[in-house]
């Protein structure tokens, strides 16, 4: 895998993380509220940047975080520099929470 798409996945993974804390739901919670699949494991190794969600998964995910899809993505820094430092900016503002800092 290419060190910058493994390091965007990792990105992604935080965001996820960050905000599912956010909103208060563990790992089952969020699978549970996705439909059941993909399953807790997933989920797990998505979070850890280890697999990629397919594009069906990000949008449900996106929907139970109640934030839209290329927000999450862009904040991953799956776009440009400048779009990915609005789109952090706007993760923080909607939950207050931290956010992805490993430079991405």
């Amino acid at each position: 895998m290419n060190p910058d798409v493994a390091s965007m996945g990792r990105a992604f993974g935080e965001v996820i993380r960050t905000q599912r804390e956010a909103k208060g739901l563990d790992l089952d919670e969020l699978s549970r509220a996705i439909g059941g699949t993909p399953s807790k494991g997933f989920l797990a190794k998505v979070e850890e940047g280890q697999v990629g969600p397919s594009s069906s998964v990000v949008l449900r995910i996106a929907a139970v975080l109640q934030l839209p899809p290329d927000l999450m993505l862009n904040a991953s820094g799956f776009a440009t520099e400048p779009q990915r430092v609005v789109a952090l900016s706007a993760l923080e503002g909607v939950t207050g929470t931290g956010r992805p800092t490993n430079g991405v």
